[in-house]
């Protein structure tokens, strides 16, 4: 695990976690919640739920839609 961790570029965002290989470019900086390296939490509900009813209120359907999966994700992870 210890050697996993020394290969994985783990960058903090705002609703999760960065996880993408070090040696990996990243080339969409600002599409995280669509991205294969995204990670998130529990801890991070309240702010995708902000996210996904922010999305909602603006008729952002493809982006609601991203955030809800996440926290259906979270959901499916914590039974």
């Amino acid at each position: 695990m210890a050697k996993l961790r020394r290969e994985v570029h783990r960058r903090m965002l705002g609703n999760g976690y960065c996880a993408r290989p070090v040696e990996t470019d990243c080339h969409f900086e600002s599409i995280c919640e669509s991205c294969t390296f995204f990670v998130t939490t529990i801890e991070f509900r309240p702010t995708l739920e902000r996210q996904r009813d922010d999305a909602a209120a603006k008729g952002q359907v493809a982006r609601e839609q991203i955030f809800a999966g996440l926290l259906s994700r979270l959901d499916g992870e914590a039974s």
